[in-house]
């Protein structure tokens, strides 16, 4: 028997799992297998208009400071984007970053040759469609607020950076 998900937007969507459920419940157990049913909400990740602006300012920030776009990226996910995958506890990268903070507080000579390690491996593609609009957003306000560079919403991306 294949593996049936079923997206459910509205309660007519229901009978198809009860249909389904119907239909192969009895074949399953005659089988020594019976279905297993897992509900949880949808979770989206984020959008390639999201990712277009994304890549649109990491080139924008590239070219002001001489970095290139994946040096930017790694620079931005270290100062805003850390900060929301250990709130959110998103993977291994909590317990990452609590050791990189212990290696900072001994003065380890490795520290920042591990902490752009992590920062250029660590993966964008996990964020959620709010944890990454949240990102955009703290990179519009760290480069304003740190850097006097004002990051321009192309009108046709504006309405990414809203949840």
């Amino acid at each position: 028997m294949k593996t049936a998900v079923f997206t459910i937007h509205n309660h007519a969507e229901i009978a198809k799992v009860i249909n389904y459920l119907n239909l192969n419940h009895a074949k399953a157990a005659v089988e020594g297998k019976p279905l297993v049913v897992k509900i949880k909400p949808k979770e989206y990740k984020r959008s390639n208009d999201q990712n277009a602006l994304y890549w649109h300012w990491m080139t924008l920030w590239a070219n002001h400071t001489g970095q290139t776009k994946d040096e930017a990226s790694a620079h931005f996910k270290y100062v805003c984007l850390s900060k929301i995958y250990e709130r959110d506890q998103v993977g291994e990268y909590p317990k990452t970053f609590a050791t990189l903070r212990d290696l900072k507080k001994e003065k380890n000579p490795s520290y920042e040759q591990l902490r752009k390690f992590v920062s250029d491996k660590m993966s964008t593609t996990e964020a959620s469609v709010k944890q990454f609009t949240e990102y955009l957003n703290d990179i519009h306000i760290w480069a304003l607020a740190n850097d006097a560079f004002y990051l321009e919403k192309p009108e046709d991306l504006m309405y990414v950076l809203e949840y």
